[in-house]
């Protein structure tokens, strides 16, 4: 059995679930054993990660967290990331593998060259979710879940001078907690998640700021169900400074995505004014349609043929790893070390 150190950055519903993933896949008879470190800026957050089992140990300064790491997984809050990468520089492994969770990957990509050595390796990656969990909106530390990756997507954007054992190494944490890997270039994903998640986000966060300064605020803000709750939703999940260094960060690819749906609305816009009853079912029946395509997609995850094992205890983590020698790390998650 292969022990390996993980260190998580940043404890919410997506980094937590990785640490309970990473624990049942030991529990169903994986042959590596986890020791998970948890860091995070609120000690209730350390406290509840505790409690759960997402962690073994708790930290309140992030050079104790990844000092002895293996793989650090990078969680913080997105106006925090640089910070981070500068405060943990020389208190990193030779080796270390970085899974980079933040929204925006090409950033990350443009601080590892600043702060980042040769030996550590940066990798990218972006997990949706088990379709179980699809209009999940609770975000919270609460909310972890060993299965939230199960059948889902897991996107994987390597740092060009990432070394290929890092590569391998995330692409079998990634298979390890549930999720099917795929590799996406970092300049294409940003602009998936402008279109998928920017969007979305900046559309609640502006309507809100829209209602508010509204003259009948004081009677519209009684008038408030899920369907507003989930739009605005990231104003309670999501730190003001994140949200600004995430639409700035990604500026122009969010721009040209809010271009286009402007572009839309005012179709649609159009069509309510000249009282057009057919494009509007056009646009509700088409929408329909392909909305129910998709979501019977999304619940079967057959996007691909993406190899994979359903039963955790049965990924194949030794074989992608084979004939790269000279990698501890290699060895270590092939099974080849103990220590």
């Amino acid at each position: 059995m292969a022990n390996l150190n993980i260190a998580i950055l940043g404890l919410d519903r997506t980094s937590a679930s990785m640490g309970l993933a990473l624990k049942r896949f030991t529990k169903k008879g994986g042959k590596h054993k986890f020791s998970i470190v948890g860091y995070d800026s609120t000690s209730d957050n350390l406290k509840v990660a505790k409690k759960m089992g997402a962690v073994d140990k708790t930290e309140t300064r992030l050079d104790n967290a990844v000092k002895d790491a293996d793989v650090v997984v990078m969680g913080v809050s997105y106006d925090e990331t640089e910070y981070a990468y500068r405060d943990i520089r020389s208190h990193l492994r030779d080796g270390v593998v970085i899974l980079d969770l933040s929204p925006l990957k090409q950033p990350s990509l443009n601080w590892s060259d600043v702060y980042l050595t040769s030996e550590h390796h940066l990798v990218g990656m972006t997990a949706t979710f088990n379709s179980r969990y699809l209009f999940d909106t609770k975000e919270s530390l609460e909310n972890a879940e060993e299965d939230l990756f199960d059948e889902s997507a897991i996107l994987l954007t390597p740092a060009t001078a990432s070394a290929k054992e890092a590569v391998d190494l995330a692409f079998n944490f990634a298979s390890i907690i549930g999720g099917k890997p795929r590799f996406l270039d970092p300049l294409e994903h940003d602009l998936l998640l402008a279109q998928t998640v920017q969007l979305p986000r900046l559309l609640g966060v502006t309507l809100f700021y829209d209602l508010m300064n509204k003259a009948n605020w004081d009677d519209l803000k009684w008038l408030t169900n899920p369907d507003f709750g989930a739009l605005t939703r990231p104003l309670f999940d999501v730190h003001p400074d994140a949200l600004r260094d995430e639409f700035h960060g990604n500026r122009e690819a969010l721009a040209r995505v809010l271009d286009n749906y402007i572009e839309t609305l005012s179709e649609v816009r159009d069509a309510l004014n000249s009282s057009d009853k057919d494009a509007i079912e056009t646009v509700a029946v088409d929408a329909s349609v392909v909305y129910e395509n998709w979501i019977n997609s999304r619940h079967k995850g057959d996007w691909d043929a993406v190899a994979y094992s359903a039963d955790a205890s049965k990924v194949n983590t030794g074989g992608m790893l084979q004939g790269l020698l000279g990698s501890t790390l290699a060895e270590k998650l092939s099974g080849k070390r103990d220590d």
